[in-house]
């Protein structure tokens, strides 16, 4: 410690004075030469001169590790072994020296490590540091080189002075917008845009990268990505992942990770989850802290628990776990869950379930749903797991499965899986659904048996309902379904609705549920149904975007964005012309339309969770009457508005015009007389010298025939 500041050295104080003469008698020098002088003597003068590099003193290739067991000579080559154990697996050892003390005969707590080169080193110290040997001895490794920086500190402290504060910027400065606008970002060809939008109106553009095409850049190379509340933009680029905030996206941080193809934001915005997917990398998944775009910890990748799954890796709700499907020593399944921010395994213990295939947060709790197959005589099993407790809430065997599929009511009041079952034959199969209601006492569970093929399946946001694409047809059926049916006291799963003969493959519920979009894509080329689950006609607005493959719901639920979209290395995508999106209302009217070759990617700004208590919510439902009247007034006025502004500039232009072909005009008639002096006195205005016909051309636009029943 010098005055009031504390160096944070990995070496105890004890330990870091002691370290320095050790290396005198350490094995790691190297031996000084003969006097070159004495050499020369016995040369021949033809013969070349002899330069004796300089010693390398440095020890960039030594590590010192601190904070081991203190140990007598007797134990001092078990200590050595397992050290080897650990450092072996990252790099090739040259030689490890531990001291002792003379005086207890027992060594001082820490051991120089030397590599074969300084590169193995640097990956030691970043992969052994806090390195848990047991519960009283945790690695404090430091490179030689910063011992000797800082053993070189002067004593004398000097008070360094703040830097100035950089200003702040305003990730949520959006939300303030007085129109009340979304935002939304589109990828097309080599640019990048980010848009206002309002519905019933064409987007404003608000930024597109203007200082980065001042500066001979582009804005993104591959993919963008909006973080859970909306705070960040993330760009992707071949080094890494760049992030954006503020009014005018400024760049808020930068994450060096090589061609990455995936981020998962933690839901609270604080972690950052980027992936690879290079088998060979030891660092394919990286966990960052956002703040402080610090590395918390790497993973290599296992591709099979990647590209088989749904989602290997996994955030809680809270954002203070993250958890994955892995192997332990043994070869068997697990999953792991680490707790932030220390990414320390929890528990110091892997969550083992034997086969597991597939495993899911609740979006609420801590609550990790998961399913493992059937193994020999065991049946097959879902379970609800609490954490950090690991108490079991629920477990269901199920028998003869195929498959399962989970999927998180967003309010986590209710758990659905999708069992595929054979019959004993194995030669037909069929669907089941179980459904855990989490909110009542002891979790039941309803099933519910669809005999036909399954297409898709969702639940509405924040609602009690869920529709299920189903049939096996050319044209499937859409069955509405809710959880709330039955009587006034019992809840039970009831069917409200089945609209049969749909041109269906995905679900797409409105935010603010009640609405959802049937969407048929593939072969079906992009129909649309706009369907009040409310009143639950026998059919909706029916619309559609050709070869659709692509929409999504605005956060506010107001409108809906179709798109048809091409990846990045599709150069040769046969359906660019195409491309290009549709902005919607949630009734099912088209306001804006744009074709664009190249279309990548087009995503709406997602929004923070509500601050409205459930009360309030059902307080500005009860007064809908009065707010719809005001917002009615206001839109009133706003389309007036717009209205005036489109009528002054059309007057604009034409006073523009105007005045223009006077000027023109006055030109002219200035050179009026010269020009027909030139041609002779003939003056090409003069209607005199012109012979002016008119013809009546008859074209039939419509013809129409009707019968009329004769009177007779």
């Amino acid at each position: 410690a010098v005055g009031d500041v504390r160096i944070r050295f990995h070496l105890t104080l004890e330990n870091r004075h002691k370290a320095l003469p050790f290396l005198v008698e350490m094995d790691f020098q190297i031996e000084e030469p003969e006097d070159i002088e004495e050499l020369r003597e016995f040369m021949p003068e033809d013969d070349e001169p002899v330069d004796i590099p300089p010693m390398d003193t440095a020890f960039t290739s030594c590590i010192i590790v601190d904070n081991l067991p203190i140990v007598d000579a007797s134990k001092v080559s078990k200590l050595e072994n397992v050290l080897k154990k650990i450092y072996q697996q990252v790099g090739n050892i040259t030689r490890t020296y531990m001291p002792m003390n003379d005086k207890t005969k027992k060594t001082y707590g820490f051991v120089f490590v030397e590599f074969t080169s300084a590169k193995e080193a640097e990956t030691a110290q970043k992969r052994t540091n806090g390195y848990k040997l047991d519960k009283n001895h945790i690695f404090e490794v430091t490179l030689y080189t910063e011992l000797e920086r800082l053993m070189n500190i002067s004593p004398e402290y000097k008070e360094i002075p703040d830097p100035p504060a950089a200003p702040m910027v305003d990730n949520l400065s959006w939300l303030s917008d007085t129109g009340k606008r979304d935002q939304y970002v589109i990828r097309y060809d080599k640019e990048t845009s980010v848009n206002w939008c309002e519905c019933g109106v064409g987007p404003v553009t608000c930024y597109e990268g203007e200082r980065e095409k001042a500066a001979g850049k582009h804005w993104c190379e591959l993919y963008v990505e909006w973080s859970p509340r909306g705070s960040f933009l993330a760009t992707f680029h071949q080094p890494g992942i760049a992030l954006w905030g503020g009014a005018e996206f400024v760049k808020q941080g930068r994450f060096a990770h090589r061609e990455v193809k995936k981020v998962i934001f933690s839901p609270c915005e604080r972690y950052m989850l980027s992936c690879n997917f290079m088998p060979n990398d030891p660092a394919a998944v990286i966990i960052w802290d956002v703040k402080e775009q610090r590395l918390i910890r790497s993973f290599d990748l296992d591709i099979s628990s990647v590209t088989n799954q749904p989602q290997a890796f996994q955030w809680s709700q809270d954002g203070n776990y993250v958890a994955r499907m892995a192997k332990d020593k043994s070869g068997g399944d697990v999953i792991q869950i680490y707790a932030l921010p220390g990414m320390n395994l929890l528990d110091k213990k892997s969550l083992r379930v034997p086969g597991v295939r597939e495993f899911v947060w609740s979006p609420k709790d801590n609550i990790i749903a998961y399913w493992g197959p059937e193994f020999e005589n065991t049946p097959a099993r879902v379970s609800l797991i609490e954490i950090p407790s690991r108490n079991e809430l629920r477990q269901k065997n199920l028998f003869n499965v195929a498959n399962c599929r989970l999927s998180w009511q967003s309010n986590g009041d209710y758990l659905s899986v999708k069992v595929t079952r054979h019959t004993k034959s194995k030669k037909t199969q069929y669907n089941t659904f179980e459904l855990f209601r989490l909110r009542d006492a002891l979790v039941p569970v309803e099933m519910l048996e669809i005999p036909d093929r399954v297409h898709a399946k969702a639940w509405e946001p924040g609602g009690d309902r869920f529709a299920v694409v189903h049939g096996d047809s050319g044209l499937p059926n859409v069955s509405l379904y809710t959880m709330s049916g039955g009587k006034k006291d019992v809840k039970e799963l009831t069917l409200l609705k089945t609209l049969e003969d749909r041109s269906c493959s995905h679900i797409y519920w409105s935010p603010i549920g009640g609405t959802v979009v049937l969407s048929g894509q593939g072969d079906f080329n992009g129909s649309l149904e706009f369907y009040d689950c409310d009143s639950l006609p026998d059919k909706g607005k029916q619309a559609d975007h050709y070869r659709c493959n692509f929409v999504e719901w605005d956060p506010s639920g107001r409108m809906v964005t179709t798109a048809v979209t091409q990846p990045l290395d599709g150069a040769f995508y046969k359906f660019q012309m195409d491309n290009g999106f549709q902005l919607w209302a949630s009734q099912g009217e088209q306001f804006f339309e744009k074709q664009t070759e190249k279309f990548h990617q087009i995503l709406w700004r997602p929004r923070p969770p509500s601050m409205l208590t459930a009360e309030q919510k059902r307080s500005v439902v009860k007064n809908l009457r009065k707010y719809e009247r005001k917002f009615e007034r206001a839109d009133r006025e706003k389309k007036k508005f717009r209205e005036l502004a489109a009528l002054e500039g059309k007057w604009n232009d034409r006073a523009r015009f105007r005045a223009r072909m006077d000027e023109r005009n006055a030109a002219l008639s200035k050179i009026k007389e010269e020009r027909i002096r030139r041609r002779g006195g003939y003056d090409e205005d003069d209607d005199d010298h012109y012979i002016i016909e008119k013809r009546t051309v008859e074209e039939i636009i419509d013809a129409r025939e009707q019968i009329v029943r004769s009177e007779l």
